[in-house]
């Protein structure tokens, strides 16, 4: 019985060491191709990141200008009907003067 296992336990050894080695490179390379897709995957996933977080800043610039320019119309519609505002817009933009006023000009270059 002993000389049995003995014989069993050889070829079990020898059935091992005849293992090629082929399978051994065909494994490392196939992990090597997986490594270098997921480090491919990751690095494009990285670089869209990088877009959408550069128009995300885009967009919140835009909005906050648009904001302001809300906020610009929104004051000169306020005031668009009030006696002072017409007139600013008459000595600013037409030119004109009050009754009884004197108008002084002088050569600025």
């Amino acid at each position: 019985m002993y000389e049995i296992i003995c014989y069993l336990r050889k070829g079990a050894m020898k059935h091992r060491q005849k293992k090629s080695p082929v399978w051994k490179v065909i494994v490392f390379v196939f992990f090597v191709i997986v490594f270098a897709m997921v480090l491919v995957r990751l690095n494009r996933d990285r670089q869209v990141r990088a877009r959408v977080e550069k128009r995300s800043r885009e967009l919140d610039i835009a909005a906050a200008q648009a904001s302001a320019e809300y906020a610009d119309a929104m004051e000169r519609s306020r005031k668009a009907g009030s006696d002072d505002y017409v007139e600013e817009v008459a000595r600013e933009s037409l030119g004109m003067v009050m009754p009884g006023e004197t108008v002084f000009t002088t050569d600025e270059k």
